[in-house]
């Protein structure tokens, strides 16, 4: 098996996707299934970095008896496969595969994983997406019955399954619990782990703000300890699979497998993902404001949702949003950021999502000195997204896959990739610190159709090397390595592999480094996991 924490491989020069249903167009020796007469990409670059992942010597192509996954997998169990499932389209309308994982990355994980199953187990796809996101048309986005049947026919039980028990069929209907509307859940249920000490310690609780306008449910999972609840299914499962999208985020500066945890929680609410107000008072909600006025508008904007019952909200939203007395008094109470359409939180001085991303993190996977979750993270970029995401990114062809057993390692990986500072992204310096990884420990092994090579952690991380040169956020002046700034118009790029892309476009908003935070945690001695 690969040393599973200090350990990663990066597949680049995939030029694209392979084609529904997503058969390897090779008859590879290990594989029993139907080939496909399309060429498959995805398929051969999934196996090459398995291969390169898990060294099968002599083995490898000559017989049905190289199993990559034989030792991380075992006969009977029941492993989870999760794809980033955020959201069922581009909401600038954009490339949905910039958005989400591609199902062909996760049809050649799965088949390596029902190889090691060996026709006893079970394997569950699915994800605990945005409140918003049709299931419905992510199931028919990944022929999803047609994906589970040809899994299926290595005799391993094949689900796709959404375990929200919750969402908004409209958004407009985000903060407003009223609006929801009820799904059938995880039929196994939740199970709840409580951090007794957390990052989030250090923060203001009365600031909290969750899913909801009304905060007295996230400020409770807070008190006395720091409660989250997971879907059981996942939870409980023998192997954890991760396959996220290569993207950038507007709150945390990266997607990947670490905040792509946020999915496996089932109450949303539980999330604190800003703090309401300005950072004069404690909050990140959005940057200081150029204008003292801003300072009232949000005040009472916060006071009239923390005092009026949200079904007198609704109702005056309701009568008022598209007459012209509720357009002026909308118009007056906006701030600055909200007429720009900022959205709350997004931007590098937010202290808190953080916070809650490296506590769902540490809950799931489990703490230094306690068994740590079996994982597997296999990294989509095949097509990135760069600049806003993670429900608008812009389109990054760049054929890349990242892989590594241990969900940090891949995630400090595709970071440096991406040519985004790891010290920047702040919830993976501090797990890194918390877990004793080393970036200098860990060794890449780079991958090309022509040829391969494995770098020190040392060479790779280093700040003057240039790889997909990825543009970051805006609001993140710092998160680029080399000065490339945030995308303005186009949500089509293309990116040769290991080589930076000449970007045109306008900097993102400077963040007065008064209003940055301060990194700040303390370590988590215990948490408490209540069936």
């Amino acid at each position: 098996m690969a040393n599973s924490g200090h350990h990663a491989v990066v597949r680049t020069g995939i030029d694209n996707y392979g084609v529904a249903p997503y058969d390897p167009s090779v008859a590879y020796a290990e594989y029993t299934g139907p080939v496909g007469t399309e060429p498959n990409p995805t398929y051969a670059g999934v196996r090459s970095l398995l291969a390169s992942l898990y060294p099968p010597g002599t083995r490898y192509g000559t017989g049905v008896h190289w199993n990559p996954l034989g030792e991380l997998v075992e006969p009977g169990q029941t492993v989870f496969i999760k794809p980033n499932l955020v959201d069922h389209h581009h909401r600038h309308g954009g490339d949905i595969w910039s958005v989400i994982t591609h199902p062909s990355v996760v049809r050649a994980v799965a088949d390596y994983v029902a190889l090691a199953l060996r026709g006893n187990g079970r394997i569950i796809i699915g994800d605990n997406p945005h409140v918003d996101c049709n299931w419905d048309a992510i199931e028919d986005l990944y022929r999803a019955d047609e994906l589970c049947e040809r899994v299926s026919r290595t005799g391993v039980d094949t689900q796709f399954v959404d375990l929200r028990s919750w969402h908004m069929p409209d958004l407009s209907g985000y903060g407003w619990r009223d609006r929801r509307e009820p799904r059938p859940g995880d039929p196994s249920g939740d199970r709840t782990v409580t951090l007794q000490d957390s990052y989030m310690d250090v923060k203001p609780w009365w600031l909290y703000r969750g899913t909801f306008n009304e905060r007295g449910e996230t400020i409770k999972a807070h008190r006395g300890g720091h409660t989250y609840s997971f879907a059981r299914t996942m939870f409980d499962a023998d192997v954890f699979v991760s396959i996220p999208k290569l993207k950038a985020h507007a709150k945390v500066g990266v997607t990947l497998n670490t905040k792509g945890l946020i999915g496996t929680v089932t109450n949303k609410n539980c999330l604190v993902h800003w703090s309401i107000g300005f950072p004069a008072f404690g909050g990140d909600e959005y940057p200081r404001p150029a204008k003292r006025r801003d300072y009232l508008k949000l005040y009472w904007q916060h006071a009239a949702n923390d005092v009026l019952p949200s079904s007198v909200q609704l109702e005056l939203r309701d009568r008022l949003g598209n007459s012209r007395v509720g357009r002026a008094y909308k118009r007056c109470l906006q701030t600055d950021a909200q007429a720009n359409a900022m959205l709350r939180g997004a931007w590098d001085g937010n202290d808190t999502t953080w916070r809650m991303t490296a506590d769902v993190y540490n809950a799931f996977v489990g703490l230094p000195g306690q068994p740590q979750r079996k994982t597997l993270s296999i990294i989509d970029g095949v097509i990135g997204g760069d600049t806003d995401g993670p429900h608008f990114p812009h389109r990054v062809r760049s054929g890349a896959l990242v892989g590594a057993e241990h969900l940090l390692v891949a995630d400090l990986v595709a970071t440096r990739l991406m040519d985004f500072s790891t010290d920047s992204v702040w919830y993976l310096g501090a797990l890194a610190g918390l877990h004793g990884i080393d970036r200098n420990d860990i060794s890449v092994s780079l991958a090309t159709n022509e040829a391969a090579e494995t770098l020190t952690g040392t060479r790779f991380f280093d700040a003057t090397e240039q790889y997909l040169g990825f543009r970051p956020p805006h609001r993140w002046p710092t998160l680029s390595l080399h000065d490339h700034q945030p995308a303005e118009t186009s949500h089509d790029v293309t990116i040769l592999p290991g080589r930076p892309a000449d970007y045109e476009a306008r900097k993102g908003t400077q963040v007065a480094e008064a209003d940055k935070p301060t990194l700040s945690v303390r370590r988590q001695p215990a948490l408490e996991r209540t069936p």
